[in-house]
């Protein structure tokens, strides 16, 4: 098989729909804020992966407020919805109720609601089995029903009055159909279309991609309703179509004869996991590899997911600063920066739950090898406030501040940090810019330093600052298109997309502006002008960002640090 001659298509509506995201958001909140054990009543959502990584945080599902032993606890109603009754059940228990019903769940039940209590029967179109309708049943006074589709609409007897609604991830036609043959069985019908907007536009997509699709994978959880139509969806109009949970699922014969692939998938499925299916299936079509194309290959994903080229970037980063700031060049401080960074950046990743073709890197790094890549780490750190203390213990202590707030994120030890951040919920980003900026460019300026730091130095300090805090930011943009569990210390999880990328444009224009008040200031102004066309690379790096034009993590995390290196070579050119 040519891979040259199969097309792969990858849905543009597939990831995380706004309701899903918003329900792993509040959990993952509570479970950094709160020391309180948290159940979630059902699994949160119908994807196996992300319930397992919710697991590991000490999130449990529980099928019944029976289940609950310590009622000190906080219970999480799923995205799905209860009935009322339920909810007021785990409320009289006492435990801490937190509601994370996705909003068009929440609307639907509201519409269900009003018209019951003005005395309307109610059918609801959707799959009996599903959570979702349990909750729904909820608000219908005891007078619900559901049916499946139109097809069993005569089954029903005639209504006086009757409100029709529709489970939110239901097909459109088949609720317009339902709703058209219910007018012959009531007096008065209400039609409330409460099918949510994602999933209709995930599955027109998918109807207008598997009319020409010679295959379709749809991927997600096999208990998950709205992946299970998606798939009778493909099913019915391509040549073939497969429901996968995982890359494992997909083997050479499926592609037999098969000239265009549809990839999409649920509502609950992660786009890194997407991701991991695209790529899987690249490489079982392509042409073996040149040994040394694939060892390239493997070195690269091993720099970009062991942190090395981050480490090689901050090196970088610092060798520009040690030139902006007019002071001697130190291989120390650079190798200290470098050794710091490494550090950090290790440990934070080591914990990261998928990364689409980074995951067999990852696993080799992090699993087959963690104790071995955990010692790395931590031996590279302590290296590196060695080297601090040679310089003095100033130095010593403020490295070991940041070092100390770095390696605590991943872990429960951030209770204190996640806390702080309820008032400034971007702190990760933040302490992230401090460590660089202190390590990369304050460093260097005291060892350069006679009476006191020069005002070029202070530049370049603030010059590093904006340029650190833009780079920890757009890799927060990365992990939150790929779905990767991160919570409000990530600065656009805690603002949004449009005053994320306002920031960073004035930030930008800070940056630019803070270079060319270096060299309206005369300071080395060949260098000057070599950084501030390097900046140009930034720019269209923003643009392709906030227009959301962002790549699979492993490239989009090389396009974000090559920055550094990029300057550096101007610099030294320079």
């Amino acid at each position: 098989m040519d891979e040259k001659k199969v097309q792969i298509t990858v849905a543009k509506s597939a990831g995380f729909c706004p309701g899903v995201k918003s329900a792993i958001d509040k959990v993952l909140e509570l479970s950094k804020q709160r020391t309180k054990k948290i159940y979630t009543l059902g699994p949160l959502i119908h994807n196996r992966q992300v319930i397992e990584t919710l697991k590991e945080k000490n999130i449990d599902s529980i099928d019944s407020p029976d289940e609950i032993k310590d009622k000190d606890c906080i219970v999480v109603i799923r995205a799905h919805g209860i009935p009322p009754v339920e909810e007021a059940r785990l409320r009289s228990i006492g435990c801490e109720v937190v509601d994370a019903t996705c909003p068009l769940v929440k609307r639907a039940q509201e519409k269900i609601r009003i018209y019951a209590l003005q005395g309307y029967d109610t059918i609801i179109v959707g799959d009996k089995k599903h959570a979702e309708i349990t909750g729904l049943l909820g608000y219908t006074e005891g007078r619900g029903r559901v049916i499946s589709g139109p097809e069993e609409v005569h089954t029903l007897p005639h209504f006086e009055k009757l409100n029709v609604v529709a489970q939110t991830t239901q097909e459109p036609d088949v609720f317009a159909k339902a709703a058209e043959l219910l007018k012959e069985k009531a007096d008065t019908l209400v039609v409330s279309n409460t099918i949510c907007h994602p999933t209709t536009h995930r599955q027109k997509e998918t109807v207008e991609q598997s009319s020409t699709s010679d295959l379709v994978i749809v991927v997600g959880g096999k208990n998950s309703a709205n992946t299970t139509r998606l798939f009778q969806i493909a099913e019915r109009l391509a040549k073939k179509a497969v429901h996968i949970e995982k890359a494992d699922d997909l083997s050479k014969k499926m592609f037999n004869g098969v000239q265009k692939v549809f990839i999409t998938a649920g509502a609950s499925t992660p786009s890194w996991m997407i991701e991991n299916i695209a790529e899987a299936v690249h490489l079982i079509l392509e042409k073996p590899k040149n040994p040394f194309v694939s060892a390239l290959s493997f070195i690269w994903r091993l720099a970009i997911t062991g942190s090395l080229f981050t480490a090689i970037s901050s090196v970088a980063l610092t060798y520009v600063c040690m030139r902006l700031e007019g002071v001697p060049i130190s291989y120390k401080v650079m190798a200290m920066a470098g050794l710091f960074v490494f550090s950090l950046h290790t440990l934070n990743r080591a914990l990261e739950k998928g990364t689409s073709s980074a995951d067999k890197v990852r696993q080799f790094l992090f699993a087959d090898h963690r104790n071995f890549s955990h010692a790395v780490a931590y031996v590279s750190g302590i290296a590196a406030l060695v080297l601090s203390f040679t310089i003095n213990w100033k130095v010593f202590l403020a490295a070991a501040f940041f070092w100390g707030i770095g390696i605590s994120y991943p872990h429960k030890t951030q209770y204190v940090l996640a806390n702080l951040g309820k008032f400034f919920p971007t702190s990760k980003d933040l302490f992230t810019t401090f460590g660089w900026a202190y390590m990369c460019a304050y460093v260097p300026a005291l060892q350069g330093a006679g009476i006191g730091i020069s005002k070029h130095s202070i530049y370049a300090v603030f010059f590093a600052f904006l340029l650190v805090f833009m780079r920890s930011v757009l890799c927060g943009v990365v992990q939150v298109h790929s779905d990767l569990i991160v919570g409000r210390e990530n600065f656009y999880k805690a603002v949004g997309h449009i005053p994320t990328f306002i920031t960073l444009f004035f930030f930008y224009a800070m940056l630019s502006a803070t270079l060319f008040t270096l060299y309206l200031m005369d300071w080395n102004t060949t260098l000057v002008l070599s950084l501030l066309g390097g900046l140009v690379y930034y720019l269209v790096l923003l643009s392709a960002f906030a227009k959301r034009r962002i790549p699979e993590r492993t490239t989009a995390d090389t396009l974000i640090d090559i920055q550094f290196i990029v300057l550096a070579a101007l610099t030294y050119l320079a």
